[in-house]
């Protein structure tokens, strides 16, 4: 009685011990299926920002004069009349594919009277700014949980529209005036990205780039630092700082202007 009763708990132990192996063996190269197709597939980030620029340079444009800009943000968010910034990012392994979009429309208008004449002056001026970088990058460095370097490659295609209105009224009789210039160019740079993990909540952004090389601006640098939280699995809120400077000038057109202030953004990833 008893050598049966062994006989049947060792042949249930044989049974659950091949059944748990069965169970191991089949369901391990699913999993391990699963997780390398994770990392093969492309990976999508897009993060719309707001980075509160000043602006300091010289602008001149066609036959109008050339312009000192020194405005800090508050001036330019009072004289916004619309603004876009968009950035995005596919990766698969080591490569990623890196664009970068910026648009803003600003305007503003003044009014005076010379000194010791009845000659009154009136002028409406609008800015339109547009930026977009597209890129390649490569991740020389990519180890799990230690510092990534990604170096970038790409170009970045500027534009800029001026738009001015003069206005003027001398005893009863008036007269207008109105000068524009636009100019669009084409500047190929190179840069570096360096990405260092904290932690697995928050890690640590630096990019460096130069551009222009005399084929588009004379030169063009950005130079980018911050900080990013994975508040989730989808969600990223990135914060950091971020200066800008390019010199170009072609015929009457020259641009030659300095932007930095600080970013905030909100990355979607999917």
């Amino acid at each position: 009685m008893k050598k049966n009763q062994s006989t049947g708990f060792v042949g249930k132990l044989a049974a659950s011990t091949a059944l748990l192996a069965l169970i191991c063996m089949s369901s391990s190269p699913v999993g391990a299926a699963e997780e390398a197709e994770q990392v093969q597939a492309w990976q999508y980030e897009l993060t719309p920002y707001l980075w509160a620029t000043k602006m300091n340079g010289q602008v001149a444009a066609g036959n109008l004069p050339t312009t000192n800009v020194d405005m800090q943000f508050s001036d330019i968010l009072e004289n916004l009349d619309f603004g876009l910034m968009l950035a995005f990012e596919a990766r698969k392994q080591r490569w990623a594919v890196l664009l970068d979009g910026m648009y803003m429309k600003v305007s503003d208008s003044a009014t005076s009277r010379l000194p010791g004449s009845n000659l009154d002056l009136s002028a409406d001026v609008r800015i339109k700014q547009s930026m977009l970088a597209a890129a390649l990058a490569y991740r020389v460095f990519d180890e799990p949980g230690k510092t990534a370097l990604d170096v970038i490659g790409g170009l970045r295609y500027n534009k800029i529209d001026v738009n001015t209105q003069i206005d003027a009224q001398l005893l009863g009789l008036s007269g207008r005036v109105n000068r524009a210039g636009n100019k669009g160019w084409l500047d190929p740079y190179l840069g570096v990205r360096v990405i260092q993990p904290l932690n697995d909540k928050w890690q640590l952004d630096a990019s460096f780039d130069l551009g222009g090389f005399g084929l588009g601006s004379d030169y063009a640098v950005q130079v980018q630092t911050g900080v990013s939280y994975a508040y989730s699995d989808t969600s990223t809120v990135k914060i950091g700082y971020r200066y800008m400077k390019m010199d170009y000038s072609d015929g009457d057109f020259a641009y030659n202007m300095a932007n930095d202030g600080l970013y905030a953004g909100i990355g979607l990833r999917f």
